[in-house]
Order: structure tokens, then sequence, then C-alpha cells
């Protein structure tokens, strides 16, 4: 049974839960919203005026999402010269050094770009209309803290925590319900993954050059138990770019296959992979006519496309595992 005290804090604690959860679920809807009106704007033509990283000068590591891609754009709209730096709706969060990195690439200085513009506010523009890494990311969240605060609400409703019939707090269920959860979601991204890898198969293609074909490294932070700073690991990606031009839009892509980026622990894997283009090496780009900047370079490869399916089978067995061992500890 929880003290007065303890049920204050509870359900103090299950009110800011809901109350984040809520605003959470109403800006998941607010931004799918925003998306489809976004998607009907019309395009002007739009230039690079910056595209850089900035980092504190104290980075540590290059698991730390301490970067911000900075991407400022000029374009002409109600007969004024003006600019902005949108690029997604939501806008663009700290990330990795690396994947910074790789958003910054797709935007060039002077690369002129399609400039999407609501109709009601030429101030209101955006680069990635379509770009849904924002609302997923809201979505994770909000179904985190949903969950959170049902089991918050629960005890502070039943007064006390609540347990199975043999003990057990029914708050250790989470873990393999999130698992589960998890190995859905997983499954889900590679069933929508191959269905875009059929559909760029059918895309128009368009000649390109490859701009750069390199190796990035990235120092990873090791730490003890006390979080103590123990030494650095090292890790590896290939850095592909590819310049291609259509109508009077520059564009850069950065994808060879649907397969995403992979990571090496050996810089020789990362090179031999690398070693595929080289700088100036013409290629047949497949892109997206509803969206240009979407392309690819190997619309058939299936390299890395098991990925997604190996988290999924994870996932699955561990929350399983947990779950069965949960529900037989519950019932003994």
């Amino acid at each position: 049974m929880l003290d007065a005290h303890q049920l204050l804090w509870t359900q103090i604690a299950a009110g800011g839960c809901l109350l984040m959860f809520g605003g959470m679920l109403f800006n998941v809807f607010r931004m799918r919203n925003q998306m489809r009106a976004a998607s009907q704007w019309d395009r002007i033509e739009g230039v690079i005026t910056v595209s850089r990283v900035d980092q504190p000068p104290s980075h540590i590591s290059d698991d730390l999402n301490d970067a911000t891609p900075v991407i400022r754009y000029r374009y002409r709209a109600g007969g004024q010269e003006l600019e902005s730096d949108q690029v997604r709706i939501g806008g663009v969060a700290l990330m990795t050094r690396v994947r910074a990195g790789g958003l910054v690439a797709r935007y060039p200085v002077g690369a002129r770009v399609d400039v999407h513009i609501d109709p009601n506010d030429p101030k209101n523009v955006l680069l990635e209309p379509a770009q849904q890494g924002n609302l997923t990311a809201l979505i994770v969240f909000a179904i985190v803290f949903g969950f959170i605060a049902a089991i918050l609400t629960a005890h502070s409703i039943a007064g006390h925590v609540l347990y199975t019939s043999n003990g057990a707090p029914l708050f250790v269920f989470g873990m393999p319900i999130l698992a589960l959860l998890g190995a859905v979601a997983s499954v889900v991204a590679f069933v929508r993954g191959r269905r875009q890898a059929r559909a760029s198969m059918r895309w128009p293609t368009v000649a390109g050059t490859i701009t750069t074909s390199d190796v990035i490294e990235e120092a990873i932070e090791n730490k003890d138990e006390d979080k103590t700073r123990t030494g650095k690991t090292y890790r590896y990606q290939v850095d592909l770019r590819y310049a291609y031009h259509l109508g009077k839009r520059d564009y850069v892509g950065t994808a060879a296959n649907w397969g995403g980026t992979a990571i090496y622990g050996l810089r020789e894997m990362a090179e031999k992979a690398a070693s595929r283009y080289n700088v100036g090496q013409p290629v047949t780009v497949y892109y997206d006519p509803e969206q240009p900047s979407n392309a690819v370079l190997e619309p058939e490869s299936r390299e890395g496309s098991l990925a997604l399916l190996i988290v999924a089978v994870l996932c699955a067995v561990t929350g399983g595992l947990f779950l069965a061992f949960f529900l037989t500890a519950s019932l003994n």
C-alpha cells in the first residue's frame, strides 16, 4: 500500500505522463495533417546559401546527438527575396555527426533545389515535406509515455503498486511488451522497404556522376561501470554521394540501395565496399518522379534488407521469453 506521500507523487507523475502523452498524440495528428497539406504545395526554385554541420568543440563520442545540420536557402516569392532554414516539418533535431553530415551533403552550397511553398504564407516553406523521421520518433515516444502513464494511473487509482497473484509487479510486463512492439515495427519497416524497392525498379532514370566515395571513421567513447572513460573504439561507414540533374534542379543522392547504411568494424571492409564506386564514375540514378530527391542506384539489391528481420526476430524472441517467464512466475 502506498502511503499518502508516495500516493501523491505517483498521482503527480501519472498526471505529468498523461499530459505528455496527450501532447504527443496531438502533435502526431497535427504533424500528419501538416504533411498531407504540404504535399500539395507548389514548388519554386531555391538556391542553397549555407550548408554546414555545427557541433560543440568538446565533442567526445560520435554516438552523441550533439551535431546540428545548418541548411539555409534563398528563394523568390511575391516579388521578395526570402530566406529560410526549414527543411522538414517539425524542424531538424540534434543528431550524430555522421547523420548530420549525410543530410548536409545532399544540399551543397549553390545547388538549385525545389522549395515547397505554402500558398497562404510565402514564408512557410520546406525542402522535404514528405520526410517522416520526426513523425516516427514522435509516435515511438507517444507509445512509451502512454504505457508509463497507464501503469502510473492504475497504481494511483488502486492506491498501491499492482501485483499479479504471485507477487510480481505488473510493470515488469512493460519490457517484453515493448520488445514485441519493436518486433512488429521492424516487420512493418521491412515490408515497407521491400515495397519501396519494388516500386523503385519502375522509376524513371537519369544519368548521374559519383562525386564522393570515401570512408567515414567514427570514434565511439567507451566507459566502464562508474562512467569513467576507458578509451575509444572505431567503426566505419561508406560516404557515397552522386550528383544528378533534372530540369533546372541539382540533386545529390547518398543511397546505393534500400538496405540502409552498413557499419563496419574494420576500415579495410569499408574501403572494399567504397571501392565499388569511383569518383567521376557515371551511374544510372533511379529517382522518385513525385519526390526527385529520393533516389537510389541499385533498386534491385537486397543487401542489408534482412537486418530489419533480424532485429524483429531478436525482439520477438527476447520479448516472448521474458513474457513467458513472467506469466509462468505469476501463475506459480
